[in-house]
């Protein structure tokens, strides 16, 4: 199973918070909020996602592909 995870965002009404770090990396509970996300289809036995991603996308990328390699993982860019 797939799952799809809209993540491209800018964030605004977190600013200042989100000027330099997208929304889903900012920490919530002692990690990021896209580890709680990715954590839960890990339980799930969910190991694919596709990842909508726009606005600094490249860290949400890097995050997940450093973070979690075992999530077989896309990302396309969503325009404004």
């Amino acid at each position: 199973m797939r799952a799809i995870i809209p993540v491209a965002g800018m964030g605004s009404r977190l600013k200042p918070h989100t000027y330099t770090i997208p929304k889903v990396l900012l920490n919530v509970g002692g990690k990021p909020i896209l580890a709680h996300i990715l954590d839960k289809l890990i339980s799930e036995e969910i190991n694919k996602a596709t990842f909508v991603i726009g606005h600094l996308g490249d860290q949400i990328k890097k995050y997940v592909k450093n973070e979690y390699p075992q999530i077989k993982s896309e990302f396309v860019i969503q325009k404004e």
